[in-house]
């Protein structure tokens, strides 16, 4: 396994056996989404005297204070008559009263799980994910490199389980251990109704393990093309960190995915593997996650361990833990040879797009989203695309800009490939700075690239795509030029109601007539807005006219004259030029060599 677990039968004189944490869980209440948590600390688990019990506020990959304490509740101490635990902080409980100082403290608690996310418990009895976060209390002050074992039991679990920590084969039910609490943390469990799906990648045991709706689910192509991503993966970094890995895959018609130490949770829609563009996403995200295995997980900021599970930690590095992972996603999926060159630059078109519709990209520096995201990224008000960037987004873009860069510069001996494979053989373990990273990046390449980093990622100023797409040779242009000349109104609404504003942009025609998110779209030009929004009326109208535009807000019926003004940013596709201008040469070594779109295709719709 992973991470296997050596206990000495008789212990050497100078061997101190290190404590051992038991979490016993069962689940009486299972359909009402709880689970039973019975937990035991040896005495010598504690600092000293006073013996406190945690629970962290966040989960490592998702950067937001969730406060799992929430969600317990009926907490009790057992076994401890002339003793009780309060409640002395958000998420602390503290032993009171006359418990001996060399007697374990054995807890037993309820926890409520009924949130389906990658980073949040869900219970029922055909799935339940465990988020270790969420569940496992712990010794306070939280050590997430302790030197104690835990191991969590489930003596009455009939249903498969799936996990990434090690099984303990000698135990009568199934039982998992973990040498550290950042292990435990790190390593969800899945049980219900799943299936495992083995498969082997570089010489090394992997799992699809499917949970959810699987009828839809064509399960042995995605097993293949999972082996085939990982193997590109693989071939990326040179070396495997890892003795297993563990996919869990929960086909649920939600979306979301989170790395782990040797697992990842991925959700999906069941029809995923039936629809050519989603097939192709889905496996970028099992190429995302995978990839955190070596950046982020052992090559990491500083900030990022040893881990303060109990407030945030600030680094302005995520642009590398997320959007250079975000940019090699689909890149190895097509290196896999898994997607056509037009698929891939589809989706970096997708990237480019998104960033050139963010007015926020203008107000916030790459390596200030990445500071701020504890209060952002994942705390969206209506006014986020005007006063935020993505790091995943603008990463990505920053991360195909370095490469090119470098690419460009040392006439394509060097590439951002090679910054990361050094990156890892420096910095995996111990973790770095964000200077340290630049120097690497510059002590690689052999450039100056001083005044790159300073633009793309400390300031506000626009990115000039011309000299990467020149040295591709690709072109950037409109997907339809006849939409690209259709005026619009400045506005993004809701997926579920296209009628139904849910941003303005800034400096817009819609935000200088006063159109306000949650505003409901009636009429344009005393002509009702189909319920699939405003799109189908404005191409019959020009850029500078003024339309009369019908709103309710809050219940009142209100008319906003709006001058509409041409798309400052029409979508556009990335395309390879014909002739001269194009470098075959540059994209076979950037992209791999292409394949017939019939190989890529077979199978996987």
């Amino acid at each position: 396994m992973a991470y296997a677990l050596a206990l000495p039968c008789l212990a050497e004189p100078d061997f101190i056996a290190p404590p051992i944490i038991t979490y016993t869980i069962t689940s009486p209440e299972l359909a009402n989404h709880k689970l039973r948590v019975e937990a035991e600390f040896p005495a010598e688990a504690f600092e000293g005297a006073e013996r406190t019990l945690a629970l962290p506020v966040w989960t490592p990959g998702s950067y937001k204070v969730r406060d799992y304490s929430k969600s317990i509740s009926e907490m009790e101490l057992l076994d401890s008559p002339g003793a009780r635990l309060e409640k002395t902080a958000k998420n602390r409980w503290t032993v009171q009263g006359d418990l001996p100082v060399n007697r374990p403290v054995r807890v037993a608690y309820t926890v409520y799980g009924h949130e389906l996310t990658v980073r949040t418990n869900f219970f029922s009895p055909e799935l339940s994910l465990i988020v270790g976060a969420a569940t496992f209390l712990t010794p306070a002050p939280i050590d997430g490199d302790d030197m104690t074992v835990y191991l969590v039991k489930f003596p009455e679990l009939k249903s498969p389980i799936s996990s990434g920590l090690e099984r303990r084969q000698d135990a009568p039910y199934p039982t998992f251990a973990a040498e550290s609490y950042d292990e435990l943390v790190d390593s969800p469990l899945l049980f219900g109704d799943i299936t495992e799906h083995p498969f082997q990648a570089g010489g090394v045991p992997h799992s699809l393990v499917q949970a959810g709706d699987k009828r839809y689910w064509k399960t042995e192509e995605s097993v293949r093309d999972a082996a085939k991503v990982v193997e590109s993966v693989q071939k990326f970094w040179g070396q495997t960190p890892y003795q297993d890995y563990h996919f869990l895959n929960l086909i649920t018609e939600t979306r979301g995915g989170l790395e782990h130490l040797n697992s990842s949770v991925l959700m999906t829609s069941r029809f995923a593997t039936d629809d050519r563009e989603k097939y192709i996403e889905w496996l970028a995200l099992v190429c995302h996650e995978h990839f955190h295995a070596w950046n982020v997980k052992r090559l990491r900021p500083k900030a990022l361990g040893p881990f303060d599970y109990e407030k945030e930690v600030l680094t302005p590095s995520l642009w590398v833990a997320e959007g250079v992972t975000s940019y090699y996603d689909d890149l190895l999926v097509r290196r896999a040879g898994l997607s056509t060159r037009a698929e891939y630059l589809k989706a970096l078109s997708g990237q480019l797009n998104t960033l050139a519709n963010t007015p926020g990209r203008r107000q916030r520096p790459l390596t200030e989203a990445s500071l701020d995201t504890w209060i952002r990224l994942y705390q969206p008000t209506d006014n986020s695309l005007n006063d935020d960037v993505s790091y995943y987004n603008k990463g990505a873009v920053v991360a195909w800009l370095l490469d090119t860069e470098i690419r460009r510069q040392t006439n394509g001996s060097k590439n951002l490939d090679d910054v990361m494979r050094e990156a890892y053989r420096q910095f995996s373990g111990s973790g770095f700075e964000e200077a340290e990273f630049r120097a690497l990046a510059e002590k690689v390449s052999g450039l100056k690239l001083g005044a790159f980093f300073q633009k793309a990622l400390d300031s506000t100023d626009e990115l000039d795509f011309e000299p990467a797409l020149k040295y591709w040779g690709l072109e950037w242009k409109p997907e339809d030029e006849k939409v690209a000349r259709q005026p619009y109104l400045g506005l993004n609404t809701n997926a579920n109601d296209p009628r139904l504003v849910e941003a303005v942009l800034a400096g817009g025609p819609a935000a200088k007539a006063g159109l306000s998110p949650g505003d409901e779209l009636l009429a344009i030009e005393e002509v009702r807005v189909p319920p699939a929004g405003p799109g189908g009326l404005l191409k019959y109208l020009k850029a500078g006219q003024s339309a009369k535009v019908l709103v309710s807000r809050q219940g009142r019926v209100q008319e906003k004259l709006v001058t509409l003004e041409a798309q400052p940013a029409p979508k556009r596709t990335l395309r390879v030029k014909e002739g001269a201008g194009a470098h075959p040469g540059r994209l076979d070594d950037w992209l791999g060599p292409e394949v017939p779109s019939s190989t890529t295709k077979k199978g996987s719709t």
